[in-house]
């Protein structure tokens, strides 16, 4: 059996069911900035219950990738809270491609609290991941996956992927959580 690049990419719609936390973390989304130190604690009431609900998740994606889900731990959690594109938007380091394993991520997951997307209504901000930055495999190597309300991804911390300029009049906000592996080899630098 081949596994594809997409097999490794869970992408759930009308993720959370609960109107009232919907509505918890909406509030909390309006407030621009995170608690300072809030990476990993501080987290709010609605924060935590998301991340049972998240870690829940993650126990059934490391059953069906293979992946020991007793040596991984959160990492990372963060709420985004990205604005209509300008020209002050250009040194965004999301905008660039990148990989979470700079930060520890061995599986990297986004939450989309709210965004002006709709079906009929195209907007940016779109999660592009990709299974390799050369044109070899074009277009096939890679995907892109709306900023749609209530939606979670998760996926290898290791794929490249970047967030496409984002469009919209209101705020696209997120959650965002990695987790990283606990006990990791140790390796020394190679020196050249």
């Amino acid at each position: 059996m081949e596994i594809k690049f997409t097999d490794t990419i869970n992408v759930i719609d009308d993720f959370l069911t609960d109107k009232e936390l919907i509505g918890w973390l909406k509030d909390e989304s309006k407030i621009d900035s995170t608690i300072k130190g809030q990476d990993t604690f501080n987290l709010t009431y609605s924060q935590n219950e998301f991340g049972k609900i998240a870690n829940a998740t993650l126990l059934n994606y490391c059953a069906s990738n293979n992946i020991d889900y007793n040596n991984l731990e959160l990492s990372n959690f963060q709420k985004g809270r990205l604005k209509k594109y300008d020209k002050s938007s250009v040194t965004n380091h999301l905008y660039e491609p990148h990989h979470d394993q700079v930060e520890g991520a061995f599986i990297s997951a986004i939450y989309y609290i709210e965004s002006d997307y709709t079906p009929e209504k195209w907007v940016g901000g779109e999660l592009s991941i990709y299974k390799n930055l050369t044109f070899a495999e074009y277009p096939y190597n890679t995907i892109n996956i709306n900023p749609v309300p209530n939606r979670f991804i998760m996926f290898p911390g290791f794929l490249v992927h970047r967030v496409k300029p984002y469009f919209g009049e209101n705020p696209r906000t997120s959650l965002v959580l990695g987790w990283q592996v606990k006990d990791q080899p140790k390796t020394e630098p190679i020196w050249i």
